[in-house]
């Protein structure tokens, strides 16, 4: 009896010590929205700026000409309403009805495009060399996934003043 205490004390100290060998930014990173393109988009890192036309439509290509794809999750998703306030401090309504405007006077041909889920967002990036979509950052796949997160500001999901924390 005396031994199974030591084994379970045994394993919570190295789950513990375990713990404390992560960095920290592993663990902010997961609360982190993370902006994610095609693996062969040419950029790395996007200012707060662009990103802010980008999505309210002002600017439309890509610097290789490629005309912009934008994704994002379902209204009412955490993550949507948190990139919306956070860059456009605009509610989904508003979102919704500035697109609707920009279509209506013929200044867009269509608005923003809606993945049903993280793992179609995924899928529709990959598949897409000209989309940029919004995701969780801990839905981001790793390894060869086809995707790149962009850095925001020069700061990258999970590090220190990095702009789209929940």
């Amino acid at each position: 009896m005396r031994l199974g205490r030591l084994a379970c004390g045994g394993a919570a100290l190295l789950a513990l010590t375990a713990l404390t060998l992560i960095p920290a930014r592993a663990f902010s990173a997961r609360n982190d929205i993370a902006l994610v393109v095609h693996k062969s988009n040419p950029m790395s890192d996007i200012s707060s700026a662009e990103l802010r036309r980008i999505f309210l439509g002002d600017e439309t290509r890509w610097s290789t000409n490629d005309r912009i794809t934008i994704l994002l999750l379902p209204p009412g998703t955490e993550e949507r309403e948190m990139f919306l306030h956070s860059v456009l401090k605009m509610s989904d309504d508003d979102f919704v009805r500035h697109w609707i405007s920009l279509v209506f006077q013929g200044e867009a041909s269509a608005g923003p495009k809606t993945a049903s889920s993280a793992a179609s967002m995924t899928k529709l990036v990959a598949g897409l060399p000209a989309a940029v979509g919004v995701l969780g950052a801990a839905d981001v796949p790793s390894g060869d996934s086809g995707l790149k997160v962009l850095r925001i500001d020069g700061k990258a999901p999970g590090e220190d003043g990095y702009r789209l924390r929940r």
